[in-house]
C-alpha cells in the first residue's frame, strides 16, 4: 500500500505540545524559515493497489507547502514529505497525528479487477509514535515507528470507512554521503489491515464473479512488507530532487487467494522534485 507517497490534506491541530523538562520555550531556532512555498512534480510506476498484477504510470504537479510550527508540521526533510501533529518530542520519543493518501485506480484499465468497481482515492489518519534509536540530527538517524491509521476512501462526493492499518517499521536516514553531498534513506515493516480494508482490495462479490474469478471474501490479517530506498539532493538551498524504489512483498499474505491476489512482488520507482521560491523572515524553533 503506497499511502505514503502523496500527502495532499492538511490537519489544523489546536493542543500545545509537551517537551521534555518543560524547555519548549527555549529550543534555539534552527536557521530555517517558519514556512516555505514553491511548486514541485511527481512521476512514478506504482502497483494499482498491494499485491496488484499491474502497475500504472502517475505523474503530477503539486503545490510545495512546508510548514515548521512548534505543533504542525507540513512536508520538509525531517518531517519525511508528511503532514503531522506533534504532542511529545524529546530526544528519545516523538508522538504525532499524521496523514497520507494513496492514487485511485480505474478497474477497466487493470485485467484482473475490469467491471468492478473503482478504487477511490485513499486517506489514512492516525498516531505515530517513533522512539529514536539514533538520533544526531544533520548526520544520521534511526526510528522506530509505530503507525496506526483509519483508512478513507472518496470519489470527492462522499467518504467512506475502508477500516484500520497498523505499520511498524524502521526508518533510517543518512545526510551528507560522498563528495556530492546526498541524503539517503531506508525503511522496512509490515502491514497489517482490518477486513474491511481487506475486503476492499481482495474481496469478489457474487455479481462480480468470472469464470477465472471466484467469489472470495476477504480476512483481516497481514498485508504485506515494504522496503523503501531513497535518494536526494539539494541543488541549491530552494531546489531538491528525490528518487527512489520500493518493494512490495506480499508472500505469505493473509489474502495470498484471492483472485485479486497477482503478485507477491511488487515494485515501485518514483521521481520528485520540489522547488520552493517563497518563504517566511521568521524562523522556525
Amino acid at each position: 500500500m503506497h499511502l505514503a507517497l502523496a500527502v495532499l490534506l492538511v490537519e489544523v491541530l489546536g493542543t500545545p505540545p509537551v517537551h521534555a523538562d518543560n524547555q519548549a520555550l527555549e529550543t534555539p531556532r534552527n536557521g530555517k524559515p517558519l514556512w516555505e512555498a514553491g511548486v514541485g512534480g511527481f512521476a512514478g510506476t506504482l502497483p494499482d493497489y498491494p499485491a496488484a498484477g499491474q502497475n500504472t504510470f502517475r505523474a503530477l504537479p503539486i503545490p510545495v507547502l512546508i510548514y515548521r510550527g512548534d505543533i504542525l508540521r507540513v512536508g520538509g526533510e525531517d518531517n519525511r514529505g508528511a503532514v503531522s501533529g506533534r504532542f511529545i518530542d524529546n530526544e528519545r520519543y516523538e508522538f504525532d497525528v499524521s496523514l497520507s493518501a494513496a492514487f485511485p485506480v480505474d478497474s477497466d484499465n487493470n485485467s484482473a479487477r475490469r467491471d468492478m468497481p473503482d478504487l477511490d482515492f485513499l486517506v489514512g489518519v492516525g498516531p505515530q509514535l517513533k522512539i529514536k534509536l539514533i538520533n544526531e540530527p544533520g548526520q544520521r538517524k534511526l526510528n522506530l515507528n509505530l503507525q496506526a491509521r483509519a483508512i478513507y476512501s472518496t470519489d470527492f462526493s462522499s467518504l467512506d470507512h475502508r477500516g484500520f492499518v497498523f505499520n511498524p517499521k524502521l526508518n533510517y536516514s543518512l545526510e551528507h554521503v560522498s563528495a556530492q553531498d546526498v541524503s539517503v534513506s531506508a525503511s522496512i515493516g509490515p502491514m497489517f489491515g482490518t477486513e474491511r480494508l481487506m475486503d476492499y482490495f481482495y474481496e469478489v462479490r457474487p455479481k462480480y464473479e468470472t469464470p477465472s474469478r471466484r467469489r472470495y471474501d476477504a480476512d483481516a490479517g497481514y498485508l504485506g512488507t515494504n522496503i523503501t530506498f531513497g535518494v536526494s539532493k539539494r541543488l541549491d538551498k530552494s531546489i531538491r530532487l528525490i528518487a527512489g524504489t520500493r518493494l512490495g512483498i506480499h508472500s505469505g499474505a493473509t489474502n495470498d487467494d484471492s483472485p485479486l491476489f497477482k503478485d507477491e512482488l511488487n515494485v515501485s520507482v518514483f521521481t520528485a522534485f520540489a522547488w520552493t521560491f517563497l518563504q517566511s523572515e521568521e524562523r522556525a524553533r
